[in-house]
Formats: structure tokens, sequence, C-alpha cells
């Protein structure tokens, strides 16, 4: 798998702070339609869908139009840079894009992000 230390890094990330951490996950979105994740978070009622995607563009927007449709929590972590579109676009909603150059950044992003 492309992201193998990345996913170790964020699975490690949640689980220390409380969250129990489903890998591949399937979260079933408004429409009825399953949508793919790289890990579904979850603590209490709270629900974080986090896909580890490459700089790509194509791979980042893919992952922001989820967002439409699945109610909980979205993090895209971009290894590299995003698009700055995506920035743009995240900032107005519930998803959220987090840029990372290392799986120990990807760890620290995420543990800033749920503070």
């Amino acid at each position: 798998m492309l992201h193998v230390p990345a996913i170790g890094s964020a699975k490690t990330a949640f689980k220390e702070l409380g969250f129990a951490v489903e890998e591949n996950a399937r979260v079933k979105g408004l429409s009825g339609f399953e949508h793919s994740f790289t890990l579904a978070a979850r603590k209490g009622g709270r629900v974080v869908c986090v896909s580890i995607v490459s700089s790509n563009p194509v791979s980042v927007f893919a992952e922001l139009a989820k967002g439409v449709d699945v109610k909980h929590e979205i993090v895209i972590a971009v290894e590299g840079e995003p698009p700055p579109k995506a920035l743009e676009l995240a900032c107005e909603g519930r998803v959220k894009v987090i840029a990372f150059k290392s799986p120990e950044e990807l760890a620290e992003e995420l543990r800033k992000m749920l503070a």
C-alpha cells in the first residue's frame, strides 16, 4: 500500500486520543451510497473519516466531493502540497485538508486538529 507508514502514524495519533480506529472504512452517505476512507475514527458521537492521498489534484478533489454526501468530519491528508483551490474549498465546511511530508508530521497535524 502506498501510504503504509502514514496510516500507522495516523492510527496511533487517534488511539492516543481515545478514538477507536477502523482501517479501510466504508461510511454510508446521506444518499445511501457507501464511501471508502483510509480510516474512520470514532469517539463518543464524533466520527472523523480520513483519506490519505497523494497531491494529485484528481485524488484530492474526488475526496472533497465526499463532503457533500457524508455528514461526519472529513480529513483529507495530502502527502506533499495540496492544490490551492482544495485548501480554499475546504475552509468553507467540515472537510479539512492537511498537508504532510512525513508520517510524524501527519500525526502531529492530526493531534493539533483534534485538540
